[in-house]
């Protein structure tokens, strides 16, 4: 070869090599709702269809020893945090305990950071007033329904998985169609619009969250093909499946793939629903309600099937390995990347996943210690689960000296947990950033714990954790229904209370709300509203709009 050609591929090379090393690193995550490891065809479901799934699978490192935590605002908080959920003062999907703690760091505060576009698309349900809305924890683009699922209480008022209205950046933002599709017509666009850029792109999918409404048109035609059971659940997978499909199309179709992080995970077991084994109606704190999908196509990376332990835990320090990026945060998983690239990896570990389900965290409540061969669930119960993958035996007894040390174990996490009322998230009153703050039942920490559509026909009552953090004049107005839905406060009479002031009000018949025009006082305080009904009954109002003037 001549020195000059030579001259001239040795430039072409390190060129070549230049440009590769500063393309972007994205990442694109799909988390799925309440969807089962095994509704999917790929892992044995009789009935449902998921070619897109499937294709996905056999391109990434499968996860099949997969865990989160069983209910869904303690996960999400995993994923986002790094750090066990009860660290952020999440314990449970309601009840002022579904609240992300603000001085917590996200992994989309540490990505937005490093030049990062972030985005989310679907589902939040980590606190829906400042300072705790996605805007707020390091998401750019914000394109979400209220709640844990479509249609509760604190989503936009009459919304259904068809025609669904979201807030899009803080604005209420009606669609036509069905939702995920829309959710995933969103997404494709960010990533088309930032596909020059390095990007953090969330799809959130309320599916397969009740109410289990999937498309019309393919619940006819499974119906048609004589589909009988869960028809329109099953109509919900395949649609989330056409639609993994599509953004597996658009990575490719834009030369993406090459520079992507691809994952789509569910966010919690559901007692293995759909199994070829049939479910199993065991405890929070068992394998079934915790195993989940996990699929991860890495550039470069040769497909595989991992069966070592790992769990949401660990998204956040992979994603942040993967962008080359170092955490801010110490977190309390690890780094997946070894084994997405097939280096070595310690040959056992200790999970903990515990989720109190309450507004209080006790020890050993739906706490569960893992290792790649034992299980110890709620303090008492050992599985082997190599002899008995189900946990159908307890070996407790057999196992002293396995339950003493699984027992350590736990109890260093334990003693590694904050205190509980640090960890309280408070409503910030009064902000310079959010002058107009929303306040919503389902976040009541004393009292009753509403949640769905019921609580509308309800008599419950509770109290708000709220700062205000200027002193001032304020305005607010206590009604029943939100604001968009234009209804009666069915009330002759309000009073509010916050700390030891109270107020009181009459209220005009068909009035859709109180108002107060108070002073307040920087400091922490109870909300509290008390509005009689004319049968002479007391409520808690279940939206409050505070605005400081």
């Amino acid at each position: 070869m001549h020195i000059r050609s030579f001259a001239i591929l040795l430039t072409v090379a390190i060129t070549s090599s230049s440009l590769f090393a500063a393309r972007p690193k994205n990442v694109v995550f799909i988390l799925s709702d309440n969807q089962s490891y095994y509704e999917m065809s790929c892992h044995g479901h009789a009935q449902i269809k998921t070619p897109n799934i499937d294709s996905l699978a056999k391109q990434s490192v499968e996860f099949t020893h997969f865990y989160a935590e069983p209910y869904c605002s303690p996960t999400r908080t995993v994923i986002l945090t790094g750090r066990h959920a009860m660290r952020s003062g999440v314990f449970t999907t309601v009840a002022g305990r579904s609240i992300m703690h603000r001085k917590d760091t996200t992994l989309a505060d540490v990505l937005k950071t490093n030049g990062y576009s972030t985005a989310i698309f679907g589902k939040w349900h980590l606190g829906f007033s400042y300072p705790h809305r996605p805007q707020d924890r390091g998401f750019e683009e914000v394109f979400v329904h209220g709640g844990g699922g479509v249609g509760q209480m604190e989503d936009y008022y009459g919304n259904s998985l068809f025609d669904t209205t979201f807030i899009h950046n803080g604005k209420v933002s009606p669609s036509k169609g069905y939702c995920t599709d829309t959710l995933f017509d969103q997404a494709m666009t960010f990533v088309e619009n930032h596909r020059h850029e390095p990007f953090f792109c969330f799809v959130s999918t309320p599916v397969t969250h009740s109410p289990h409404h999937g498309p019309k048109a393919l619940v006819a035609r499974l119906k048609a093909e004589g589909m009988t059971d869960n028809v329109e659940l099953n109509a919900q997978v395949m649609n989330l499946d056409m639609n993994i499909g599509r953004m597996t199309r658009k990575l490719d179709k834009l030369g993406l793939a090459e520079d992507t992080l691809y994952i789509y995970a569910s966010d919690q077991g559901m007692s293995d629903r759909g199994a070829p084994h049939g479910g199993l109606r065991i405890t929070q704190a068992h394998d079934p309600a915790q195993h989940v999908p996990f699929f991860a196509r890495l550039p470069g990376a040769r497909p595989a099937v991992c069966n070592r332990l790992a769990g949401m835990i660990d998204f956040f320090p992979t994603v942040l390995d993967y962008c080359g990026i170092e955490s801010p945060v110490e977190s309390d998983g690890v780094s997946l990347m070894p084994l997405l690239t097939g280096a070595d990896w310690p040959t056992d570990r200790t999970l903990i996943i515990h989720c109190p389900r309450n507004r209080n965290a006790t020890m050993w409540k739906n706490a569960s210690v893992k290792t790649e061969r034992w299980r110890y669930t709620n303090g008492m119960k050992l599985y082997d689960i190599q002899a008995d993958p189900r946990q159908q035996t307890d070996v407790a007894a057999q196992y002293p000296e396995v339950v003493r040390h699984l027992r350590a174990e736990y109890e260093t996490f334990w003693e590694s947990m904050p205190n509980q009322e640090q960890t309280l998230s408070r409503h910030l009153l009064g902000a310079t950033a959010c002058p107009d703050v929303v306040l919503n039942g389902m976040d009541w920490y004393k009292g009753a714990s509403p949640w769905n559509r019921g609580a509308f026909q309800g008599q419950g009552n509770g109290a708000w954790a709220v700062s205000v953090v200027r002193d001032g004049r304020y305005v607010v107005e206590c009604r029943h229904y939100p604001r968009e839905a234009e209804k009666s406060a069915e009330a002759s009479h309000a009073r509010l209370k916050i700390g030891n002031d109270q107020y009181d009000i009459d209220v005009a018949e068909g009035a859709t709300h109180a108002t107060f025009d108070i002073q307040l006082k920087v400091g922490d305080y109870d909300l509290e509203t008390f509005m009689t009904t004319a049968d002479g009954k007391v409520r808690g109002a279940l939206f409050v709009y505070v605005s400081a003037k």
